[in-house]
């Protein structure tokens, strides 16, 4: 997914929303508006369409309800969670980690979907209580559509397959079962892909019997649903072709740096004519490591500008670049890198710089090691594919 617009922090969690969440609104705000003259008639269309659009944003806000619990369940177990996010399909809670055990991996997966649930039966129960009062059918109807809605939603979410919250759930209890929680998240990508056969085949049944908006969203999510599991268990063969590699092994050790104090000109006349690298340290007046400057940097200062604009205004800051250390897992820094789409990053030993993976360094390494384990392939071509 792209990055998001950011709304700020909820519950201390970083929030975002994605263009698409419009296109969710409209369908919403059609399908409801559309649905409300049988169960209110007589009422003028702009009624129907602002009871719509409070509709639509009440189920936005339900399923921000749902992910916020992921969110908060899971900071409780110890797992980072980097961002909320709301887009095309709903919304994801994005964690920076995964879960420590089975119990936890459980416990996250299912506070989802046990929320939809609860709101599908606090909105039934709102719109019955509506009903007994008096109160005008389009209100009794939008509270009657928010608990069906949900309903569907926890119900949809606890299929057995990656990556919904029911392929969470399997993956749990696989992980229980066998003891490895690696297979158990390989059945529960394979469960996922079964799922979205199911679910492209109904969208196709849908479509032949003239529901042609009903199939073609619903083969449209068993499509996303089969790429998104076909994914998963891709990067899972990646993490175990991985194992047992550090950092060590695939970084440029020992990097030539570069003076911060020097114009650009200079560093393409003194570094880049003549030097095979591509990305640098840059360092301060005693020596310590202020940012990283690459090709990518330099291209943004104008030529005009290059005698007079220094390498350390040009580079980017330090506290910017992603860091790693010599002996962590090289599968570690490489999900780092995916989840904040950095393409390079320093490696520093006690402080000193001892080496830089660039996307260079990362695609080499991969090569090399399908040209050695060509059995590892179709893995190694994965986790090249996520470096670039």
């Amino acid at each position: 997914m792209n990055e998001g617009i950011p709304l700020g922090r909820v519950m201390d969690f970083p929030l975002s929303i994605d263009w698409s969440v419009l296109v969710i609104m409209w369908l919403f705000t059609w399908s409801l508006a559309a649905t409300l003259p049988d169960a209110a008639p007589g009422r003028p269309s702009i009624a129907y369409w602002l009871a719509g659009a409070c509709g639509a944003a009440v189920l936005l806000a339900s399923l921000l309800a749902h992910e916020l619990t992921h969110a908060v369940v899971a900071r409780r177990r110890g797992v980072e969670v980097l961002e909320v996010k709301l887009w095309l399909f709903g919304g994801i809670a994005r964690l920076g980690g995964e879960a420590k055990t089975p119990g936890a991996e459980f416990r996250i997966a299912v506070s989802g979907p046990v929320t939809s649930l609860l709101l599908a039966a606090v909105f039934a129960g709102l719109a019955a209580g509506l009903r007994t009062v008096g109160a005008d059918e389009i209100v009794v109807a939008v509270a009657w559509w928010l608990a069906g809605i949900n309903l569907i939603l926890g119900l949809f979410n606890l299929l057995p397959g990656a990556p919904l919250d029911g392929g969470r759930i399997l993956r749990a209890y696989l992980w229980r079962r066998h003891g490895d929680g690696m297979r158990a998240a390989v059945g529960a990508a394979r469960a996922g892909r079964r799922v979205a056969y199911a679910l492209m085949g109904l969208g196709l049944l849908e479509f032949l019997a003239g529901s042609m908006v009903g199939g073609v969203w619903m083969a449209f999510v068993g499509w996303f649903l089969f790429t998104a599991a076909r994914d998963e268990e891709a990067w899972i063969q990646t993490r175990r072709s991985l194992t047992g590699v550090s950092v060590l092994d695939v970084m440029t050790a020992d990097p030539h740096t570069a003076s911060g104090g020097i114009s650009v000109e200079e560093f393409i006349q003194q570094y880049l004519l003549g030097d095979r690298h591509s990305a640098y340290p840059v360092t301060g007046g005693h020596g310590a490591v202020t940012g990283l400057i690459s090709l990518t940097e330099l291209r943004r200062v104008a030529p005009d500008q290059r005698a007079t604009t220094l390498v350390r205004d040009a580079a980017i800051p330090r506290d910017e670049v992603p860091v790693a250390d010599p002996h962590e897992p090289f599968v570690a820094l490489l999900e780092r890198l995916a989840r904040t789409g950095g393409k390079r990053a320093l490696v520093l030993d006690a402080g000193r710089v001892a080496g830089i993976v660039t996307t260079s360094d990362i695609t080499r390494w991969i090569d090399v090691r399908r040209l050695a384990m060509p059995e590892l392939a179709g893995a190694l071509r994965f986790a090249s594919e996520r470096a670039v």
